[in-house]
Order: C-alpha cells, then structure tokens, then sequence
C-alpha cells in the first residue's frame, strides 16, 4: 500500500508579533488499499477464502488553522488563540465494482464518494388525526396503513410509486443519504484558548467544539420499555389520548409517537433509519476554567516563602449543543445513549514552594 501525502501551508505574524497564525491545506491519497477480487473464485471445498488484494483507494484531505493575538497594556496581558479545522473522507476506486442496474449502483457504489454518510427515510411529519391516516394515498407501513395512529411519522414516497419501500429488506429506492454516518468521527473540530493576568491574578479558560458528527437515537432512545425496561422520561411526551383508559377521547399531540410496548422494529415508525430520529450533532464544550492568585514576594519574604498560589479550576463546566434536551454528552457514541457521561470536576488548592 502507498501513502502520498500533499500539504501545503504559510505561517504568518503581523503587528510586530502580536498577531500570530498558519494555515494549511492537506491531501493525502492512499492506493493499494486491501479488498478482494470479485472476478477471482475458490472453490467452497478449500475450507479459505481468497487472499486480500492491494486494489482499493482512498483519500482523506481539508485544511487547519490557527489565530493568536498577544497584547499587553500596562500591567494587564491578554492573550487569545482560535482554531480550527475541517477534514474529509472519500473512497476513490473498488476494483471491478458490479452492480445489477442503475439503482442498485446509487445505493451501493462507493466509487468518488465519501465514506461518512448514512442512508434512510426523509421523515415529512407526524399524523394529526385518524381521517388523516384513512385518507392518505401512500402505504407506510405495508400494511394499508392499518397499524398507524395519530402521531406516527409519515415518510416522503421519493420514487412515487404510492408506497414507501424500504421495510422488506431489499427495495431502498426510498431512502436518501442522511446524516454523516453511524460511529463517525466529526468533520470539523474547533478550540478557544483565553488567557489573562494581572499583577498577581491569572485566569486560563479552554473550550473545544465539534460539528459535522451524527448521533443515531436507538433502542431506549427510540421507543418505550426497551428491552422490557424502564420507560424513558422523554417519551412522556408522546401523542397520547386525552383519558388513557378512553380510546374514544380525543388525542392529546406529543413531540413522540403514540406509545407501544417494546415495539422494537417492527413497527415503521422504528423500523428504518430516518431524519426523525438522526440528529447532526454541534457542540461547544468548556474544558477547563482555572483562576488563580500569586501572593507578591514582599509578603512571602516574612514567612520564608518562596513561592504561593491558591486557585480554583473547574473540568468540563458547561456544554453548549442540541444533544442536552436528550440528557446526553453531545460525545456520546452509543446510539442508545447509555454511555456514561463525562464528569464535572472541581477543584480548589494551594501550590507553595518553600
């Protein structure tokens, strides 16, 4: 396999080197990536299947960069630096890739695309009524629509062929690319560093930030009693009658689907990926704050101190994303959200050199 890597890039300073930065453009191209040969065949006999291949290639490429401003007035320094950067991922060549049509090919070629997108349903909204569900023209559930209730989603029949196919398994001609992909790394990292100081007083704060990441809603995120467990809180906002033991008593809107007991996927609210449940994720995340005060040597000299600190700091003291109103870490990976979250951490200390 081979590497080949392009980076091109200027570092710069203005205003006599209070204003720093660089930027840079990279390309890294690698060939001879390991696959298989679709034209080589083994008999099923030999017990092993074909070696690997160097036949693939892939590229990732984007840009970074940073800014810092330095300044010091009178007894006050002030420093700030931002950065940034975006990056990429696309498969470039399959060897040999066969596809059964045209169509087919639209759903499962890789070849110049890139590798952090996911497919599924477009959702165009939720049904508001019963005669609603009765009159509407598209099978969603392949089943006549005799499964939805108020509430249920309705998905956008893209091929118009009057029934959303994607539920059997096979037919995707439905779906559309959504979302950046399960698992997937973000495509654009951002950080904000401050620093201040004044006589004996300094104050240090590092935030970071994400976009570009998609975070799947699943399992106990997805629908009620998963597993024949516990009901999730968010989804005592749900579409509900308005006297539970009343099926006849007018129905109350909610932001979820009417509940069904451990549903799981065999419902089509559930069943498929859609842009109801995928949430492209932004964040901005406090690191660490910390300020801190330096006693002045005239007052140390009496104790026979050499140096002293005191300081307060905190570790991840506030997240800014569209994750929280889910009461999860906008760095959660796990698609039912039962990750543990990141701790806040406190502290307060003294730092002596004697």
């Amino acid at each position: 396999m081979k590497d080949k890597v392009t980076d091109i890039g200027t570092d710069f300073s203005f205003l006599n080197g209070r204003l720093t930065g660089s930027f840079d453009w990279f390309y890294r191209k690698r060939t001879g990536v390991p696959g298989t040969k679709n034209d080589v065949v083994v008999p099923q006999e030999l017990g092993y299947n074909q070696p690997q291949y160097n036949v693939g290639s892939d590229a990732q490429y984007g840009e970074e960069g940073s800014l810092t401003y330095n300044t010091r007035i009178r007894e006050l320094g002030f420093s700030i630096t931002g950065n940034m950067s975006f990056t990429k991922n696309r498969w470039l060549h399959d060897y040999n890739p066969l596809f059964q049509n045209s169509l087919n090919q639209y759903y499962t070629s890789r070849e110049n695309r890139l590798t952090n997108n996911g497919w599924g349903l477009i959702c165009i909204g939720q049904f508001q009524s019963q005669e609603q569900i009765n009159s509407y023209k598209v099978d969603l559930d392949g089943q006549g629509n005799k499964t939805l209730l108020p509430g249920d989603l309705i998905y956008a029949d893209l091929n118009g062929d009057g029934k959303v196919n994607s539920f059997d398994g096979n037919d995707k001609s439905d779906q559309r690319p959504i979302g950046y992909g399960y698992g997937t790394q973000p495509e654009i990292n951002f950080g904000l560093s401050i620093a201040a100081n004044y006589k004996g007083v300094d104050f240090h704060a590092d935030f970071s930030g994400a976009s570009g990441y998609t975070w799947y809603q699943n399992w106990e995120q997805r629908w009620a009693f998963q597993n024949n467990g516990n009901l999730n809180a968010i989804f005592t906002d749900r579409w509900h009658h308005q006297n539970i033991f009343d099926p006849n008593s007018p129905w109350i809107a909610g932001k979820y689907p009417a509940n069904r007991y451990n549903i799981g996927t065999s419902h089509s609210n559930y069943a498929v990926q859609s842009t109801f449940w995928l949430h492209n994720v932004t964040s901005f995340r406090a690191g660490t704050i910390e300020l801190g005060y330096s006693f002045p040597q005239s007052i140390l000299k009496r104790a026979k101190i050499y140096k002293a600190r005191i300081y307060a700091n905190v570790y991840n003291a506030f997240s800014l994303d569209n994750l929280s109103k889910y009461n999860l870490d906008p760095e959660t990976i796990d698609d039912n959200g039962l990750q543990f979250p990141q701790n806040r951490v406190i502290n307060i200390g003294i730092n002596l050199s004697l």
